[in-house]
């Protein structure tokens, strides 16, 4: 899939756009296949070369009641697994879902709570009224982009878009009062999308189509007819009710961050935190414009890399991150860095980042290899051993003296013991187990 590249920040307003525009054809992509359920005779299998098939789970023994069904939307109680990831299909009142793992799980829930927000605010006065406003725009008029909004990223229909994209290449001088009024219509609706979201708690580039057509069209009611975003909920992130501010979590940073910097801004920002790594400038670009990689993505995953300061081979992560064949790929390699992290800022600080046959890991300053596994359920498979062999293969040096594997779920009672089998140290739910740092974590703030 050829991604659009984005251009320096020297160019025309329509840059913005264009910024985004991959993902309006990332959403084109096909659906995953299904999980295949396995068969007696696959397990039978399995089990003779000394591996595991997992097997089908139940979403009311995995999740908390208020999890499984809330007010729009219900988790259908037969959940498949990959070999370390749940598949989830969710039911709601604005359609089917499937969630692979569970951080998918939850963006999916929290993007149906938005929806439930946005087709509350569809049947309000205010509504109507911004959307009749709206209409004295002659871009808003001419491509009937709230009455029949698209469900792409970019927020305008392909012909609208083609026609931009040509009077883009035009001098400004050339250009006519419509184009010019187009392009700048355009920055106002990206910046007010991002606000909404933001607003929402969910993410503006995400790949559900139904959460990017709703978005659209109140974005463009939005900006183009004054509908208020104080309709919105969810501004709040806590502490409201003591009357102290709640704690800024890194989360919340990076819901600021994608609130207040457009697509080219945050290219500009990670590709000075990719340089300052030591990436060369090939690979940077080939990370920023990686097609499974969203904005939030990759800025959540440089901002963690750049957190472990005075870390060596940081660009070995970037080498493996690249590998990323889904968007799945990109979520693992997100939280990979996110478990580095957590053990460098509470436990060692992480001397250098290694990588082995696609496979990453990190040496601490207390002597451990650190061994990041980010999955939901893993059982001991061939991937599960190849990934293990792999990482453990490291040479060894003087200054490692022990090996844990931190995975962010849990591992089958044969995967763990496989792997302790091999001297590592299992250490499971790690974002729970490890102490939490509160490094980064100021009061008040927004």
């Amino acid at each position: 899939m050829a991604r659009i590249a984005r251009r320096q920040h020297n160019t025309p307003p329509l840059a913005i756009a264009l910024a985004v525009a991959w993902i309006a054809l990332g959403c084109a992509t096909p659906p995953p296949a299904p999980v295949p359920v396995p068969t007696d005779a696959e397990r039978r299998a399995a089990e003779a070369a000394g591996f595991e098939l997992p097997e089908v789970a139940s979403a009311h023994a995995l999740l908390p009641l208020d999890v499984v069904e809330g007010p729009n939307y219900s988790v259908q109680d037969a959940v498949y697994n990959d070999r370390s990831l749940h598949v989830y299909t969710i039911v709601s009142d604005f359609g089917t879902f499937e969630a692979r793992g569970d951080d998918m799980l939850g963006v999916r829930i929290r993007e149906i709570e938005a929806l439930a927000v946005l087709e509350e605010m569809h049947t309000s006065k205010e509504f109507a009224t911004a959307a009749g406003r709206a209409l004295a725009s002659p871009f808003v008029a001419t491509w009937n982009v709230i009455t029949n909004p698209v469900d792409t990223i970019l927020g305008v229909p392909k012909n609208a878009w083609e026609k931009i994209q040509r009077t883009g290449e035009l001098a400004r001088g050339e250009r006519g009062e419509f184009e010019d009024s187009a392009f700048k219509e355009l920055i106002g609706f990206e910046r007010k999308k991002r606000q909404i979201a933001a607003e929402l708690r969910v993410d503006p580039y995400s790949s559900n189509k139904v959460l990017q057509r709703q978005l659209n069209r109140f974005a463009w009611a939005a900006y183009a007819g004054g509908l208020p975003s104080m309709f919105v909920p969810f501004t709040e992130v806590g502490g409201a009710e003591s009357g102290q501010p709640a704690p800024i979590t890194d989360d919340d940073r990076l819901q600021q961050i994608l609130r207040r910097y457009s697509p080219e801004d945050l290219d500009r920002l990670n590709r000075i935190e990719l340089a300052v790594m030591g990436t060369p400038k090939p690979l940077g670009e080939e990370f920023i414009h990686h097609p499974w990689y969203s904005p939030r993505h990759e800025t959540a995953l440089v901002e963690n890399l750049a957190a472990l300061d005075l870390t060596e081979n940081r660009v070995a992560f970037i080498e493996v991150a690249v590998t990323a064949q889904s968007e799945e790929d990109a979520w693992l390699y997100q939280r990979t860095a996110e478990l580095m992290r957590r053990y460098s800022d509470s436990v060692a600080h992480i001397d250098r980042v290694v990588a082995v046959q696609g496979a990453v890991a990190a040496v601490a300053a207390d002597g451990t290899l650190v061994i990041p596994l980010a999955a939901d359920y893993a059982v001991w498979s061939p991937e599960t051993q190849a990934f293990v062999d792999s990482v453990t293969s490291v040479p060894e040096a003087p200054e490692i003296r022990s090996k844990k594997l931190l995975t962010s779920g849990t591992l089958s009672p044969l995967a763990k013991q496989k792997i302790e089998s091999r001297g590592v140290e299992v250490i499971e739910r790690a974002f729970d187990a490890l102490p939490k740092s509160h490094a980064g974590e100021t009061a008040g703030g927004g």
